[in-house]
């Protein structure tokens, strides 16, 4: 199962286990913050209100040499 962090401030989907500071949600005020696992309320964000995903926080960072 999926845990999501929505930012309704900049209207971006992270995926909460690789949500970080490149994300850019620090300046949220926490009342526009929320976590969800619903899959159909995310995908309804998505396609419905312009939710975009988070570029930055779709998989693990790795560290290239």
């Amino acid at each position: 199962m999926l845990y999501y962090f929505v930012d309704h401030k900049k209207k971006k989907i992270h995926k909460r286990q690789f949500a970080g500071d490149r994300c850019g949600f620090i300046e949220t005020p926490v009342e526009n913050r929320e976590f969800t696992d619903r899959a159909d309320y995310i995908e309804q964000l998505e396609k419905k209100d312009s939710y975009e995903y988070c570029l930055h926080c779709q998989s693990v960072l790795t560290m290239s040499s």
